[in-house]
């Protein structure tokens, strides 16, 4: 008898959705949250057996900032998305980006510029 066992580990991100309506921390405008589920999963014969290392990261629609929600927020968010979400339930990853943003074009810019190419607006 021969038998062939398919297996392994993946990552994994989804969207869940947004929150409308948010004062960006970050840079102050209005926008919203796009709100994401990152998760690690080990899966046999394609089918997902268990996960481990489940995240929400909410991501601002007018910077392009990165935060990580609370887990608690974060699975009511999947059940309820009207739920609110607060200051105090976010976490700013503070990573490296190879890039500035520019706010007006809302364009990437090589960190060599202090003004932005396209549109000619201060970074």
């Amino acid at each position: 008898m021969f038998f062939v066992a398919f297996f392994g580990i993946n990552d994994k991100d989804k969207y869940i959705g947004t929150y409308n309506n948010i004062i960006c921390p970050s840079c102050g405008k209005l926008a919203r949250y796009e709100i994401y589920k990152s998760y690690r999963y080990f899966h046999m014969f394609f089918i997902p057996i268990f996960r481990w290392n489940v995240r929400y990261i909410a991501r601002t629609s007018c910077c392009g900032c990165l935060y990580e929600l609370d887990p608690f927020v974060g699975k009511e968010f999947e059940k309820n998305p009207f739920i609110e979400i607060r200051a105090e339930n976010l976490r700013r990853f503070h990573g490296y980006s190879p890039f500035k943003y520019c706010p007006n074009c809302k364009t990437d810019v090589p960190p060599e510029f202090n003004y932005c190419p396209y549109c000619g607006g201060k970074l």
